[in-house]
């Protein structure tokens, strides 16, 4: 870490995402958020953004304010902004949750500013983050690759939310637009919101971060060549071209942007596959064993972006890719990760300051992978499933899958918890060294 100082928050971010994420896996299994049905209900809208902005937003936000640090070897401009930031993002999230369960017809008595007020909370949490980590990034300048993508991701997440508080606009008070504007925002400005945040903000994120996690768990060259610059490059640009595309109706230009964007997802993966065979750690830990199904999912995805005309209509086959990108791309990489952060953290806060001094348990003592691995392997098939289940329309399987999802999410945020709080007296530190003794010739 260089002397990077330890984030003050980032467990406390974890723990949000977590409790997020079960709490939006509940909602799938209860039923009441039917996305077969009508992707706009306010139960499904619910599930989505606990699932976007609760596990997946925070999940990220709690790792950058870790790791950007650690990215440019400077110090966090402000820990307590960080703080500022988690507090505004889960306070206007809760606001957003009963604010789509308030609006007519929903669940909630009808209370129409909710949903907006709780959006504009979010958007305040995020521009807080963006001036804390956008200020520790530039003091390092110029960027290495995964700066490079952090700060791009950043860039689309600023430009994600201030859609999604448009869309809460046009939802709540429409009288303040026009009928054709009202038109485009409820279709192409939805799948501009889509593409900003699930293409834009978390997928180069997540690549930009994974890029120097992986490398630097598996003591693999943390210097990408043209593979990694074209995977950037590709991504970021036609991400963009495709945003700007569908606001403005421009089906071919997107047909295009969708091509490039293409070629940068696969050229990421492409790289992580030189990543994984330049590696100096031989034996894998779980969460760079594990970490390579997440990449499957990506590929499954780039698969069917290839051969399948998505995003015409929210046919069953977008519900369903849609589900595998966000539980089994994203969020599968983020569960996998968090392993390995959880309690290279936990090790660095209590038994770092130790080193050299005292027996200190390694940063593997900290976990039990063969007993947690098997938790991923329920959440992967289960992802799997519950996406064919989709796919085919059968709902009912659809819960009783992702209740299994539910059961291993609940296994691993366990695991993630004993490796958060260790007994020492039940850890095994590791032996000394042997000294030879003044005698011994």
């Amino acid at each position: 870490m260089r002397g990077v100082r330890l984030s003050r928050w980032s467990m406390s971010y974890f723990t949000a995402a977590m409790g997020s994420l079960l709490l939006a896996e509940l909602l799938w299994v209860s039923g009441v958020a039917k996305p077969l049905q009508n992707i706009g209900d306010p139960w499904v809208l619910a599930g989505v953004h606990l699932t976007t902005i609760g596990f997946l937003t925070l999940l990220m936000m709690g790792a950058l304010h870790q790791f950007v640090p650690v990215l440019t070897e400077t110090e966090l401009a402000s820990q307590a902004w960080s703080g500022v930031t988690l507090i505004s993002v889960a306070v206007g999230l809760l606001g957003m949750i009963l604010g789509f369960l308030a609006l007519p017809g929903g669940a909630l008595p009808t209370m129409t500013w909710l949903l907006p007020v709780g959006g504009s909370v979010v958007v305040g949490g995020v521009m807080v983050a963006l001036i804390n980590l956008g200020v520790t990034l530039k003091r390092a300048w110029p960027w290495e690759l995964p700066a490079w993508l952090v700060a791009t991701g950043l860039a689309y997440l600023l430009i994600t939310v201030s859609v999604g508080l448009l869309l809460a606009l046009s939802l709540t008070v429409p009288h303040l637009f026009s009928s054709h504007v009202l038109g485009i925002m409820g279709s192409r400005g939805l799948s501009s919101h889509v593409i900003g945040g699930v293409g834009g903000w978390l997928t180069l994120t997540a690549m930009g971060v994974s890029y120097k996690l992986l490398a630097m768990f598996t003591l693999s060259d943390e210097h990408r060549g043209v593979w990694g610059w074209t995977a950037y490059l590709a991504t970021a640009l036609g991400i963009g071209a495709a945003w700007l595309a569908r606001w403005l109706g421009l089906n071919g230009v997107a047909s295009v942007a969708w091509v490039v964007i293409l070629i940068g997802l696969v050229s990421y993966l492409w790289d992580m596959r030189s990543l994984y065979r330049q590696r100096k750690r031989r034996q894998l830990e779980l969460n760079a064993r594990y970490g390579l199904i997440p990449l499957g999912f990506l590929a499954v995805l780039i698969v069917a972006a290839a051969t399948i005309r998505l995003g015409a209509s929210l046919s069953r086959i977008d519900i369903a890719l849609t589900f595998w990108a966000l539980y089994g791309w994203l969020g599968g990489l983020a569960l996998t990760q968090l392993y390995k952060i959880v309690p290279f953290l936990t090790w660095l806060n209590q038994f770092g300051n130790r080193m050299g001094k005292a027996r200190t348990p390694r940063v593997q003592d900290l976990v039990n992978e063969s007993r947690d691995h098997y938790a991923y392997l329920v959440y992967f098939s289960s992802v799997a499933l519950a996406g064919v289940s989709l796919y085919v329309g059968w709902f009912t399987g659809f819960r009783i899958i992702v209740a299994i999802a539910f059961i291993a999410t609940l296994d691993i945020t366990r695991a993630l918890y004993h490796a958060a709080h260790p007994e020492e007296r039940e850890l095994k530190p590791a032996p000394a060294p042997m000294v030879k003794s003044e005698k011994a010739r």
